[in-house]
């Protein structure tokens, strides 16, 4: 078995990772914050959710002069799930 930071190629073994959790909320914040940079050179810092049917139901978005360029939701619980779907 391989020590586990030799599966990290050259990050050294007393190095830390940090990341933001691992709830699906701090995915989504994650994947957003990352695709806005890639696709369109924003920086995104904090994320302001928009609740649409209820607080289980929520919205992201990434806008500039007025048009929406990046847009996630989160759904959770089933129900919300099926309905969104």
């Amino acid at each position: 078995m391989l020590p586990l930071w030799t599966l990290f190629g050259d990050v050294k073994e007393e190095e830390v990772r940090l990341h933001e959790g691992a709830g699906s909320i701090q995915h989504l914040e994650q994947i957003f914050k990352h695709r806005s940079k890639e696709l369109f050179s924003e920086d995104v810092g904090v994320l302001t959710y928009r609740t649409l049917r209820n607080k289980d139901f929520q919205e992201v978005t990434l806008e500039r002069d007025g048009e929406v360029l990046l847009c996630f939701e989160a759904a959770y619980c089933l129900r919300n799930i099926q309905e969104w779907s």
